[in-house]
């Protein structure tokens, strides 16, 4: 299955961007602005997207514009079109997420 990677390509010294970076909380307005397809990617699952992204094989990406290694904070599009945050563990589903503390 060919997953799509965004990434923050914009905005990257905000409040919103240093969320997203450090706890995985991607503000769904911020990433309708500022973010965009970097790549696909022939994979299984989300865990398979985290590794070929971040260590191959490259003949598995199809590299779109100029991308980093998927961290903390980027945006995994399934098939059928879910958004998936890559958090500090694991991924959760953009707009559903919370800052695991409010008042940071």
């Amino acid at each position: 299955m060919k997953y799509q990677v965004l990434q923050n390509k914009s905005q990257k010294d905000s409040n919103e961007a240093f969320h997203a970076r450090l706890y995985g909380y991607v503000d769904p307005a911020m990433f309708l602005k500022n973010y965009q397809i970097v790549c696909e990617i022939e994979a299984d699952d989300l865990n398979d997207v985290f590794e070929i992204g971040n260590i191959g094989p490259e003949e598995k990406i199809t590299r779109i514009d100029r991308m980093h290694s998927i961290s903390v904070g980027d945006v995994i599009r399934t098939p059928e079109g879910v958004c998936h945050v890559v958090e500090s563990f694991g991924f959760g589903r953009l707009g559903e997420q919370t800052l695991m503390n409010e008042a940071v």
